[in-house]
């Protein structure tokens, strides 16, 4: 299926609705329930190759990431929480964290793909070997923060749309997080000894 913006713009602003009744639990909830969504709605697509016992491999893999939403969860509940104790950057501080907290469950997610190749013999003719790969998905949180924390200042002075806004731009940042994030597996039997690299589309 592959990544649609507009799908986890849809649930995210969702969950900042449900934040204006009052429930840190529940927003906590549906933030990290939409990227997880997300997330695991994205297909993944590595080259794989290296040596395996059968001989010199090269293949193909494709396959998605499977999360835990409660990593983000806990994180994104318990800066709610804290924002009681702050006497300023309320809405910095919740944007930095939900970033955070996006970027540790990814981090901890599990890719699996399904590998289709071809492995070269030591003394014959290519034949086809396929398997299985298991990786992690690695991205830089730096540039999504950076956008949320934008996205908060630059609604000072809005008086409408505010939501609206802010699952868009959100939307957008995690989008940009994840296709920039470098896929890395490692074959299993038939195919340890290969190795995959590719992204999120």
């Amino acid at each position: 299926m592959g990544l649609v913006v507009t799908n986890l713009e849809k649930d995210i602003l969702s969950a900042f609705q449900s934040m204006n009744d009052g429930s840190n639990k529940v927003f906590s909830e549906k933030i990290s329930a939409a990227v997880k969504k997300f997330a695991e709605s994205g297909d993944v697509v590595t080259v794989d190759k290296g040596t395996v016992s059968a001989g010199v491999y090269a293949g193909a893999g494709t396959g998605g990431i499977k999360v835990d939403e409660s990593v983000c969860e806990k994180i994104i509940f318990a800066a709610c929480g804290n924002m009681d104790k702050l006497k300023a950057g309320h809405n910095t501080y919740l944007a930095t964290e939900m970033a955070d907290g996006i970027h540790a469950m990814i981090l901890d997610g599990d890719i699996e793909t399904d590998v289709k190749g071809m492995v070269t013999p030591p003394s014959s003719s290519p034949v086809t070997l396929n398997g299985k790969a298991k990786g992690k998905l690695t991205g830089v949180s730096v540039p999504m923060q950076a956008a949320f924390v934008n996205t908060v200042n630059s609604m000072d002075g809005m008086t409408t749309g505010n939501d609206e806004y802010m699952a868009k731009q959100c939307s957008i940042a995690v989008n940009a997080y994840l296709i920039a994030a470098i896929a890395s597996t490692n074959g299993n039997v038939p195919l340890v000894g290969s190795t995959g690299t590719g992204k999120m589309t």
